[in-house]
């Protein structure tokens, strides 16, 4: 058996980890107060991101988060952080969606083709929390974050 890495498989994977990345680089940019630079150490952005979901501020908190994660990968409130904050970001939105189409007396299926097509467009937030949430089970066995991938595995099923 050849044990080389299969590049395309290594590729693809870079590329996700950069993707997954590049999105908190660019929301980062937006939160760097005038004098600031990005170049805060892994303390200070842990710091920075705590303080913000002490002050109920999700969005920047994140923000905070992905800058945790470039910095050490591995950092498990940040895993944990992020696939809770997507998930739940999914699951309201989704929760929206089917409060709507239930309100619907005799839905056509004009109405049903948009609602399948609003669930699939949910799915990468599902995505990214479930990336981040298996980061979390790498580091520390989890019943509820087991139950969360599942509910994932399950909802996908559903959407597609």
């Amino acid at each position: 058996m050849n044990n080389k890495k299969n590049p395309h498989r290594v590729f693809i994977l870079l590329l996700m980890i950069f993707l997954l990345g590049i999105s908190g680089v660019v929301q980062a940019k937006e939160f760097v107060y005038e004098g600031e630079t990005n170049e805060l150490t892994l303390v200070e952005w842990i710091k920075k991101a705590e303080g913000h979901v002490v002050n109920g501020e999700d969005r920047e908190a994140s923000v905070c988060y992905h800058q945790v994660l470039l910095l050490d990968e591995e950092n498990l409130s940040a895993n944990i952080f992020l696939g809770n904050y997507y998930y739940v970001q999914a699951e309201e939105a989704r929760k929206v969606l089917e409060s709507e189409y239930a309100r619907l007396a005799k839905p056509t299926r004009m109405e049903y083709a948009k609602y399948k097509d609003s669930l699939k467009d949910l799915w990468p937030k599902y995505i990214k929390a479930s990336v981040y949430l298996k980061a979390v089970l790498t580091q520390f066995p989890s019943d509820e974050v087991m139950k969360t991938l599942k509910h994932i595995e399950e909802l996908h099923k559903v959407i597609e």
